[in-house]
């Protein structure tokens, strides 16, 4: 290779070189934290399993706390600068096997003070209402299929759900088919105490002001979800703590 050839590929190799590099120690640091995930949870008794689907990595952990079986999953998006895909986080938790309502009721976390929102524009008559309405409703199916699941997504027409007012769960945003059960469910002090005992508890997932988890409740299963990177198993236990002591109060 003579020397006007060297100097014309060299830059191109360089690149190469350092995408390469990026790409081993990426992979490398993938690995070790999957295995400290992995040992963390044996050490606790849980299962852990990892995988990926498309653009995002899959964690997946399954254990029993307190009585309570439970799962929980984490989706996280890798970053694609050529497609536009930003990274994306999603933590979800659940548990069956307790007396829910029967209609689901969903509990938007708001920060406290931000409980009355812009939906209530849909909640009046007219053109312009009818606009929210529909807008509002294409919104909230899409919130509930990236929060929770397709699955639990089709179980749920969100244009029938209705906000239930008067519920004062300050951080919540109370929604529901029937608004009557809803409202008597929510009025329960056991549920009351618990929903704001957690809000209140710094060392709770639900204490996060712009982060707070949404609640669903559907049938027999009680679903957390929250849109924040999982770290460490401790980011995780956070989340896993509150949901015990709501499955607990809520039976």
């Amino acid at each position: 290779m003579d020397l006007t050839a060297f100097v014309f590929l060299a830059p191109f190799v360089f690149v190469a070189l350092v995408l390469w590099v990026a790409t081993r120690t990426a992979r490398r640091y993938r690995e070790q934290a999957q295995g400290q995930l992995a040992a963390d949870a044996a050490a606790r008794g849980w299962t852990f399993e990892s995988s990926t689907e498309g653009l995002f990595d899959l964690h997946r952990w399954s254990g029993q706390t307190e009585g309570h079986h439970w799962t929980a999953e984490y989706r996280r998006g890798r970053h694609r600068k050529s497609s536009g895909h930003t990274r994306t986080h999603r933590l979800r938790w659940w548990t069956d096997g307790f007396g829910g309502p029967s209609t689901p009721i969903l509990l938007i976390g708001v920060p406290r003070g931000k409980e009355l929102p812009a939906l209530q524009l849909a909640e009046g008559d007219g053109l312009l209402a009818t606009m929210a309405q529909k807008a509002a409703g294409f919104a909230l199916d899409k919130a509930l299929d990236v929060h929770f699941g397709e699955e639990a997504g089709r179980q749920i027409d969100a244009r029938g759900l209705r906000m239930v007012e008067g519920a004062g769960l300050p951080g919540f945003l109370p929604m529901a088919v029937d608004v009557a059960q809803a409202r008597f469910w929510c009025d329960q002090p056991a549920h009351r105490q618990a929903l704001q005992t957690q809000v209140g508890d710094a060392a709770s997932a639900f204490s996060s002001e712009q982060d707070r988890p949404w609640v669903l409740l559907l049938g027999r299963r009680l679903t957390l979800a929250q849109s924040v990177p999982v770290r460490s198993t401790a980011d995780l236990e956070r989340l896993v703590r509150a949901g015990v002591v709501l499955a607990e109060a809520f039976r």
